[in-house]
């Protein structure tokens, strides 16, 4: 990871790595780049959590683009320059993902959805982003827009996502920028995770004007789960009507399906038989 960083074709860039109390030899593998470039290594007491991790690495940044970045994945050497050349050219956009190698578990190339409306479309079923990828503009960390809500332990880029993009025009582009690994696949049930998702659908639908108590249930357990009960199949048609008639945002992949799909058995084959597509 670090190396695929500092061979980038667009050099003007620094490096922060935050390690988050390691027990392994992390700190002395950085340690080795220091020198090649400008790089920063930042050491935190063990057992903070992501969402602090992620905090002080943005207090630390000084560039006008961040970008981020896990430590088991590996960056195209195009990466920076495509997405800092795609924010100049798109001065209106906020903050700019892109698609996916994967390798591990899941292997080939993943996307997500470009426009803006498209992430609106899609966030009250699935994650618009893949984490790793985004680029955004200072400004959005500068004016309190962007950062981590330091309680949670996880899913913490799908609840800033809740808030931020009902605020600001972000998208994705059409094309891989790290190879993405895939370890294994992780419980979908998690108390964890359900505090998240709760919190990051809650505060979409406030901003939306479409918040209801059974609906984000339905939404969150839906996403925690991979599963519909049959009166969140019910919760969800009525929205997903809704919707259609008042431009509201969409249930993503599975908008069209619930409402075509002329029962609740018939739902549940179409699903089984596509959600193995989902990343």
């Amino acid at each position: 990871m670090i190396h695929s960083l500092i061979d980038q074709v667009y050099a003007n860039i620094e490096v922060i790595i935050v390690d988050g109390g390691s027990s392994d030899n992390t700190v002395a593998i950085a340690n080795s780049y220091l020198g090649d470039g400008d790089l920063k290594i930042l050491e935190l007491a063990p057992n903070l959590g992501i969402s602090k991790a992620l905090n002080a690495g943005l207090r630390e940044a000084a560039g006008t683009f961040i970008a981020r970045m896990d430590a088991d994945d590996i960056a195209y050497r195009w990466r920076i320059h495509d997405q800092v050349e795609y924010l100049v050219a798109n001065p209106k956009v906020a903050l700019v993902g892109t698609g996916v190698d994967a390798f591990g578990r899941h292997e080939g190339p993943y996307r997500s959805p470009l426009s803006n409306k498209k992430i609106l479309d899609e966030y009250l079923v699935n994650n618009p982003f893949y984490h790793p990828t985004i680029m955004f503009r200072r400004e959005i960390y500068d004016s309190g827009l962007y950062y981590y809500d330091e309680s949670l332990r996880c899913e913490e880029d799908y609840e800033l996502w809740g808030r931020l993009i009902t605020e600001v025009e972000v998208a994705n582009m059409d094309q891989s920028s790290i190879r993405y690994r895939v370890l294994g696949g992780s419980a979908q049930w998690n108390p964890k995770k359900y505090q998240s998702k709760m919190k990051g659908v809650s505060a979409f639908c406030k901003a939306n004007a479409i918040f209801s108590n059974e609906l984000v249930i339905a939404l969150v357990e839906f996403q925690n789960s991979a599963f519909i009960r049959p009166n969140c199949y019910e919760t969800l048609r009525r929205y997903a009507a809704a919707a259609d008639k008042n431009d509201l945002p969409r249930l993503g992949w599975i908008h069209d399906a619930i409402l075509r799909e002329p029962s609740y058995e018939r739902f549940q084959k179409w699903f089984r038989r596509t959600k193995g597509w989902l990343l």
